[in-house]
């Protein structure tokens, strides 16, 4: 397989209206966004919570002005007859949503701080049109709240095709963000621009095979001993300690945990500790999800001796899982990014590497739990 490049949505419009601010719906390559001075108002307003309305990841749903959600990746999917879309978002920072039309992605939505009312969507001519808003940024950028979603006169909401029975989540750090994926090379440093959590080995593997995708990851977080992702693992809102996830909401059938990167890096944890955590992680993850394959990854980002202690770790790890009796712990190897496929933001995965994850990704769990490939897109 190989995947396909973000694509341009020619004509895309900003409207909006009174004292509420629209920001620039962007198209990549992006630039710094800009607010638009003026909008304009559709004038058919839907509820957050209309039932045609599909909320993919962990969202909030405590406050009635809306959805919340911060994790990368958390996707809102609608089916629209109309010829555009506007929505009014509360946001804590400034995060990046791509907008995919039609299962394409078409354009990136740059969100400002505050409240503000955003056209998503603009056709030159009603029709019926499936759009999908996928957070590019992860959790740190802060939180999004889903308040409201216009469109024109004679403009309504249309039932989605059923929910795709195959769900995936993946556990990590910065590389399953899509942490400067899209940068230009090695020595470009981070910014929300670059960070693409919608083109992520994880997500690109999970459309090919047509999954529901959830990713609990956050740039930096260790296994063990200290900034842990265990730590913040069952959060809703990871930047709320008080709230907790309800994991009967939503059950994979494979969990991907990719985390290493960060504890490998300045040398090897106590071997000891470090399992000891792991296990006791898989342990708590697997009391959530009883049926799962559970994937214990290697990290991309590492060569050479570390690679290879960090693997003989995670080795170790599986077959101590599977001699208790628990055979659906099992390794995901990821070669380490090699330089011709380039790198991204401080040396992260390029798009490119991200692709070669994904093609790997998706052909193990397709071969262990009988899924076929359902798409295959491209990259550069």
């Amino acid at each position: 397989m190989k995947h396909l490049s973000t694509l341009a949505l020619a004509g895309v419009l900003l409207c909006g209206l009174g004292a509420e601010a629209i920001s620039q719906t962007q198209q990549a390559p992006m630039a710094p966004p800009t607010p638009s001075a003026e909008a304009t108002l559709l004038p058919v307003a839907v509820s957050p919570s209309d039932p045609h309305i599909r909320y993919i990841g962990r969202f909030d749903t405590s406050d009635a002005a809306g959805p919340r959600c911060a994790w990368t990746a958390s996707s809102v999917e609608l089916r629209v007859q109309g010829s555009a879309l506007n929505v009014r978002l509360a946001d804590g920072s400034s995060n990046r949503y791509e907008v995919f039309v039609d299962g394409r992605p078409a354009s990136v939505l740059a969100t400002q701080t505050g409240t503000h009312l955003y056209r998503v969507f603009q056709a030159p001519q009603s029709g019926r049109h499936t759009l999908t808003l996928v957070k590019r940024t992860e959790a740190f950028f802060g939180t999004t709240q889903f308040q409201v979603f216009q469109l024109p006169q004679g403009g309504k909401l249309l039932a989605l095709p059923p929910r795709p029975p195959r769900r995936i989540e993946v556990i990590g750090d910065s590389i399953s963000c899509g942490y400067g994926n899209e940068a230009k090379n090695q020595y470009e440093h981070f910014s929300a621009d670059t960070e693409n959590g919608a083109m992520s080995y994880g997500a690109v593997a999970a459309r090919d095979l047509d999954a529901e995708y959830v990713c609990i990851a956050w740039s930096g977080r260790k296994m063990w001993p200290n900034n842990t992702m265990p730590e913040i693992y069952d959060r809703t809102l990871p930047l709320d300690p008080k709230s907790r996830w309800d994991f009967s909401r939503w059950t994979p059938q494979a969990v991907v945990i990719n985390l290493s990167t960060n504890d490998f890096n300045g040398g090897a944890p106590d071997r000891q500790g470090w399992t000891a955590a792991y296990e006791a992680f898989l342990t708590r993850v697997r009391s959530h999800y009883p049926k799962a394959i559970l994937y214990c990854a290697t990290s991309p980002m590492m060569g050479g001796k570390s690679y290879d202690i960090a693997k003989d770790y995670l080795t170790q790890i599986v077959q101590d899982k599977n001699t208790a009796g628990d055979k659906n712990v099992r390794l995901l190897v990821f070669e380490t990014q090699d330089a011709k496929n380039g790198f991204g933001a401080d040396w992260h995965p390029s798009l490119k590497t991200d692709a070669v994850m994904a093609d790997k990704m998706a052909t193990t769990l397709g071969h262990d739990l009988g899924w076929k490939i359902a798409r295959q897109e491209q990259v550069p």
